[in-house]
């Protein structure tokens, strides 16, 4: 009876400390990740503060624009990179925790809590690189961190040339976020066809 109570303890013990694991693991890089932990865009803010005390002109409506937008894809880029990379590092983790039980000796020496143990870190390993990949979660992170920094170069050339057409700047800004969304569903060179406007046929052909 002793030696059948100690195998499952074990077992039950080495489970809940790779989920223990896990959970550390995606905790830590979600926190790495999290929008608060490390200072983002204080340059540009620090920048555009003036223009966006502004009120009611259209130096304030643009530089609030582009701060705005700013922060935004920051914040949803660090996001989906913390639900990329936590779903990456606990499917690694979980794999070779799967390798690992298989070769333990004396942690769990009953076989079948060995594989059914092995079986369901494998699984679950194989579910979230699963939905990670079907969910896209690494070109949406991409694609916001690249609107990102377009937004933050935009932001930095209005600052630059100080212009009074300040409202020509807002067709980058939206250009900017339909290449973010356009990246995000799919790629670019399916549209371009569709946007292309029809040419006239010549008369007499």
């Amino acid at each position: 009876m002793s030696e059948s109570v100690r195998p499952s303890s074990s077992a039950a013990r080495l489970v809940v400390a790779g989920l223990v694991l896990c959970v550390l693991l995606a905790g830590t890089w979600w926190f790495l990740a999290d929008r608060d932990t490390w200072p983002r865009g204080e340059a540009l803010q620090v920048a555009l503060r003036p223009l966006v005390d502004k009120q009611n002109s259209d130096q304030s409506l643009v530089a609030q624009a582009i701060l705005n937008n700013y922060l935004e894809t920051r914040a949803n880029a660090s996001r989906w990179s913390g639900i990329y990379w936590g779903c990456t590092f606990v499917a690694a983790a979980l794999s070779a925790l799967a390798a690992l039980i298989l070769k333990l000796e004396t942690v769990i020496q009953n076989e079948g809590a060995k594989k059914d143990l092995a079986a369901l870190f494998a699984v679950v390993a194989a579910l979230l690189i699963t939905i990670s990949t079907s969910g896209d979660f690494q070109r949406k992170w991409q694609a916001n961190r690249i609107a990102a920094a377009e937004l933050e170069k935009t932001g930095y050339d209005f600052l630059e040339k100080d212009t009074v057409e300040a409202r020509s700047y807002l067709a980058s800004v939206g250009q900017i976020l339909l290449k973010r969304h356009m990246a995000i569903v799919g790629s670019t060179e399916q549209r371009k066809p569709s946007q292309e406007p029809a040419r006239p046929t010549p008369q007499g052909k």
